[in-house]
């Protein structure tokens, strides 16, 4: 904002000087008194007031033309009513997408009458600055005003959330009324709002005057207008104006409607009474929740965390940061009575299932929440666990078995095809080649995957027996030790409160409101609502930098039906420029859900970072927050920011590396294949697929190995302000739950998505009300991408080998890893 600031202001100015110059103004339509009052007409319509630099609904067409590109589909009706001069107005107005259209008719009790016609469009709108234009013309008995036509320019300036600046050359095309030409004047306003922070909306005044070269000080008429929110959706206002008199009205907004009340006491005829209603596609604030729904939630829809934008007929997606967003605005929203889960089978990994259930227990606090399971396993019943209420059919199943985890070994499956992994690993818990080079778990890994289970377990139970307090936490465990519960069991057992039907939970919910046609809004459909802001200026913003997938050199791939995204290095970098160069971006997010991937790749994102970090200054602030997964080279990304958030059911650490290839001399023989190698060098073909490491060739890659290892150790305690002496014990390829991580060190806090954007939002000093979020990157969405990977009917074990084909790409691409042991899946 502040590079634009000079070329707005200039054409701003300019914008001025140019009504002020000689012979542009003139005067401005003569008072003549008649039976229509069509002085009035042109220059006064009967509306709600409104100052033309803080006119920007559709009634712009009228007041300024530059409001029209700011919210920009609706649809208006107003009647106006002089009891003195017996006059009617009905006026009806449509604004599609900033081209706007209106209508007036102006009838007497004589059988004169006026047609007005307008036409009217927003050109440009920064935020800050628009520009819009209208042209009108009418239809009349009276021949002076059936051929008067008028074209008008409109300019809003809106440097700031306080001020607003109007201005809107008037008759531009300088046309002939009641045998006069109407020379060119300018109206020119101001707007402020002075109270502060979350008040500011909520009173605004405001200057209007017109001006011509004829004008003199004591000639200048101001029309004035306070408008003050003395409720959500309903606004009071008054003012006085010569050619208005003293007038004073209401606005009262429902859902996604507004209507308007004024009477007002023109000097130089009756008073003048009007009402009207605007009906556009933004939902207005509202105190009263008489038609309130509740917001659906359901566990089976895609969480993802990358953003998708729309391709063809496909609609962008709806990713897991606008799902907790979307959790938190229905909880100050009196539209919404509660929420209902719904679902069988929640997609997304631990992590974000304590996340969500995290902004559930903050929407809790003001609302309830209902749960309806048809089934439910592990994840689904600790999330729905904190609900008021949980519901299920009689013919449910709850499975509350308790944790595993899964991991599959093909040492074995390989050397049946003459293939051996060659892989050389720094840390005894850095066990990523483990699954290719050896047939079972070794003990490290035992101990580190039985460690993060029994967390995670503790976890669990400990929310769980916080939510069902009918359940002792002794108890608990003998009932996952059972496991699997009809719905009368587990009803029996206070795992639920009360056997029914959606039928029959939407009866109990809706009993004591106003029948309405959809009890129920998904949560996509409720984000997809556009919030009526009458904030102005150009909000800042935060940048959420989603970094969900395996890191790679190059570029990113998005998630398809068989392989999962990658993060690929110079997308990311693309990203990262355009955030250090945004001025109006004041703070960044990183989320990471990554097992790892390219130490290269990995470093070079961390830099990045730290680049943006050095350039924006130490008031710029960099939180992380971890996902499902952050770790290895995720974790090395995560040590570039200020502060580092986990979940405690997230996993993390796995401080190691390692690197290798695949022998495929043993495949070739078999196959009757004969590979020669010729080289100008003794290492050339050090990671050749047809020839073994001799132990020199080891040693060496050892010792490569060792100084990425150590720049990893370096770079965690210079984040974690420690050595890397003391950051070795928690290390050598150690992988930890989230919890654990906090308590060794390595995390600053227990968080999440929404903890993180409040800490940036603090830290920047930006307003709660006033910013707005980024996801970065946005990717374009392909037909491969279409479906959910979870819910094809493949076996593990053929998912698992697609897993492990693509990953073995990444390992001969990349040579050098920072990866997690395997594809940890804890169900």
């Amino acid at each position: 904002m502040a590079k634009s600031f000079p070329r707005n202001a200039a054409l701003f100015g300019f914008v001025l000087l140019f009504g002020l110059a000689p012979g542009l103004g003139a005067q401005t339509a003569p008072v003549q008194r008649d039976a229509l009052l069509t002085n009035r007409m042109i220059d006064t319509p009967n509306l709600p007031q409104r100052s033309v630099a803080t006119s920007d609904d559709t009634t712009s067409l009228y007041f300024n033309p530059a409001g029209l590109a700011f919210h920009a589909l609706q649809l208006g009706y107003f009647y106006g009513r002089n009891p003195t001069d017996r006059i009617s107005d009905h006026m009806v107005f449509l604004n599609l997408l900033g081209v706007a259209f209106s209508t007036q008719w102006r009838l007497a009790d004589t059988n004169d009458y006026a047609r007005r016609y307008n036409v009217g469009m927003g050109i440009v709108n920064t935020g800050s600055f628009a520009i819009g234009t209208s042209y009108s013309w009418y239809d009349s008995t009276l021949a002076y005003l059936d051929n008067y036509s008028q074209w008008d320019l409109g300019f809003i300036f809106r440097p700031w959330r306080r001020i607003s600046l109007g201005a809107v050359g008037r008759a531009l095309n300088k046309p002939l009324f009641r045998g006069m030409v109407l020379d060119t004047y300018w109206d020119i306003g101001v707007g402020i709002r002075p109270l502060p922070g979350r008040l500011t909306e909520n009173f605004t005044f405001s200057i209007d005057t017109n001006i011509h070269p004829q004008s003199t000080w004591a000639k200048i008429s101001p029309k004035y207008i306070a408008e003050a929110a003395v409720w959500p959706g309903t606004m009071l206002y008054g003012g006085y104006s010569e050619a208005t008199g003293a007038f004073f009205g209401l606005r009262f907004a429902q859902y996604v409607s507004q209507l308007s009340l004024q009477a007002s006491t023109p000097q130089d005829s009756g008073a003048l009474l009007g009402g009207g209603i605007l009906i556009g596609r933004e939902r207005y604030p509202t105190g009263i929740a008489a038609l309130g729904r509740y917001l659906q939630v359901r566990l089976d829809d895609p969480v993802p965390e990358r953003k998708e934008e729309g391709f063809l007929f496909l609609s962008e997606n709806f990713t897991f940061v606008e799902l907790l967003r979307t959790i938190e605005k229905a909880k100050d929203d009196a539209q919404i009575r509660g929420i209902v889960l719904t679902g069988r089978e929640f997609s997304g990994g631990w992590g974000q299932a304590h996340e969500l259930r995290d902004a559930l227990l903050r929407f809790q606090q003001k609302k309830p929440v209902y749960a309806f399971l048809e089934s439910a396993g592990n994840k689904e019943y600790y999330i729905a666990s904190m609900a008021d209420r949980i519901y299920m059919p009689q013919s449910g199943i709850l499975d509350i078995s308790g944790l595993k985890a899964e991991a599959y070994f093909v040492k074995d499956l390989l050397a049946k095809l003459g293939i051996r992994a060659e892989f050389i690993a720094i840390g005894d818990y850095k066990s990523a080649p483990d699954r290719l080079t050896r047939s079972e778990p070794t003990q490290f890994d035992r101990e580190q995957l039985e460690a993060i289970l029994k967390s995670g377990m503790e976890e669990i139970r400990a929310a769980i027996a916080a939510s069902r307090t009918q359940i002792k936490e002794g108890e608990l465990n003998t009932l996952f030790d059972k496991g699997i519960f009809t719905a009368s069991k587990a009803q029996a057992v206070g795992l639920i409160d009360e056997i029914a039907y959606f039928t029959d939970v939407e009866e109990q919910l809706t009993a004591r409101s106003l029948p309405v046609p959809h009890w129920l809004v998904s949560a996509q459909e409720y984000a997809q609502t556009r919030f009526f802001d009458d904030s102005w200026g150009k909000k800042p913003t935060i940048a959420v930098l989603v970094l969900a997938g395996e890191i790679v050199s190059g570029s990113s791939r998005p998630e398809s039906l068989f392989l999962g995204g990658t993060v690929g290095s110079d997308t990311i970098q693309d990203a990262l420029n355009r955030i250090k160069e945004d001025s109006d971006t004041k703070a960044l997010v990183v989320r990471i859900d990554s097992p790892g991937g390219s130490a290269l790749a990995s470093d070079i994102i961390w830099n990045k970072i730290r680049e943006v970090k050095s350039a924006r200054g130490k008031d710029f602030p960099i939180v992380v927050t971890m996902g499902n997964t952050a770790a290895s080279g995720g974790y090395y990304i995560a040590v570039s920011g200020d502060t580092i958030l986990a979940s405690p059911l997230s996993i993390t650490g796995s401080v190691g590396i390692f690197a290798g290839k695949f022998n495929l001399r043993g495949l070739y023989d078999w196959l009757g294949v004969r590979k020669y190698t010729f080289k100008t060098h003794k290492r050339a073909a050090i990671f050749s697929e047809s020839e073994a490491f001799t132990a020199e060739e080891r040693l060496l890659i050892r010792e490569q190995l060792t100084e990425f290892y150590e720049l990893f150790l370096s770079r965690v305690a210079e984040n974690r302000g420690t050595t890397p002496e003391q950051v070795r014990p928690v290390a050598g390829g150690r992988v930890w739950s989230g919890k654990d991580a906090l308590e060794k060190k390595l995390a600053d806090r227990f968080g999440g998505l929404l903890l993180a954007i409040e800490l940036a939002r603090e830290r920047a000093g930006l307003d709660e009300n006033y910013y707005q979020l980024q996801i970065y990157p946005a990717e374009s969405q392909t037909l491969l991408g279409l479906g959910d990977p979870q819910k094809l009917l493949l076996p593990k074990i053929v998912q698992q080998a697609i897993r492990l084909t693509a990953r073995t790409e990444a390992i001969r691409e990349e040579k050098f890893l920072f990866l997690l042991p395997y594809d940890i899946q804890i169900q």
